[in-house]
């Protein structure tokens, strides 16, 4: 049983036409492949819960709130004074915090997902009895680069708008460097704007990536476990599995938090350019 669980697998399975009843979720449009494989219907069910909570919330706010209603209002002033409010100049942040908080309860809610195990393929070893299985839509690169790159192109239309386009890229260079400096810094300007690209994507991906690799590789070792002399290690191993969920949950919340705060910092950077 253990050789059919290799944690590496879990990655390129997720790319899979998602299974169910014995049919793939297989679509093509013309040469663009459009099945829906797991990292979409994460992706899918990441975006309904966001859209869920925050409507749900929404209309049943009171004038006199409830817990939930008071712990919602509390995350909601967080990110508004502290994520956006602090790194962004008033009328930028205003504008800007629904995107803002919009990221960070998305990233928050998919890397949580990413803890429960979910129903997907169908075992026909076992009965058609559904497969449960952790996966988190944001320990895929290609996600975290999609996420990064509307942070990427936001941060620069919010400048060339602000400042405009000439006035924009003038502020690359500082007016005070020696001419001759201009060029070189203008350049390494343009190269550390790409390095935050993939510096936010890389930081999200390998984090969630590495949590959930380190999960299964539990999980395996748990499964490996078919002598009655060993099976004492089961209980240490599953202790493990809850450490690790329990400090998962922490990274997911800091990763949801690192990501939006430096995508407000990028962006109101480019929007007051410091010259």
């Amino acid at each position: 049983m253990s050789a059919q669980l290799n944690p590496a697998d879990e990655f390129t399975d997720a790319l899979k036409p998602v299974d169910i009843g014995g049919h793939h979720l297989e679509f093509h449009l013309g040469p663009v492949d459009m099945s829906i494989n797991k990292v979409v219907l994460y992706l899918f069910i990441g975006a309904a819960l966001t859209a869920l909570i925050c409507i749900g919330i929404s209309k049943a706010a009171r004038v006199l709130p409830n817990r939930k209603q008071t712990a919602f209002e509390g995350l909601y002033e967080y990110v508004r004074d502290v994520l956006v409010g602090a790194v962004m100049p008033g009328g930028a942040a205003a504008a800007w915090f629904p995107y803002i908080a919009s990221l960070f309860l998305f990233i928050l809610i998919s890397n949580i997902i990413g803890l429960v195990p979910l129903p997907f393929n169908l075992a026909p070893g076992f009965h058609n009895i559904p497969e449960f299985k952790t996966y988190a839509a944001t320990a895929n690169i290609n996600v975290t680069i999609a996420l990064a790159g509307i942070t990427f192109v936001a941060t620069h239309a919010s400048g060339m708008r602000a400042n405009g386009i000439v006035g924009y890229f003038k502020g690359w260079m500082p007016s005070t460097a020696p001419p001759v400096l201009k060029q070189v810094l203008f350049f390494l300007h343009g190269i550390s704007e790409v390095f935050r690209l993939v510096s936010l994507s890389v930081r999200l991906f390998a984090n969630l990536a590495a949590g959930h690799l380190v999960l299964l590789v539990f999980y395996a070792m748990i499964l490996m476990i078919q002598s009655y002399a060993i099976a004492v290690l089961i209980l240490p191993l599953e202790a493990g599995v809850l450490m690790v969920s329990a400090f998962e949950i922490f990274v997911a919340l800091i990763q949801a938090y690192i990501f939006a705060i430096l995508s407000a910092v990028y962006i109101g950077g480019a929007i007051h350019q410091e010259h």
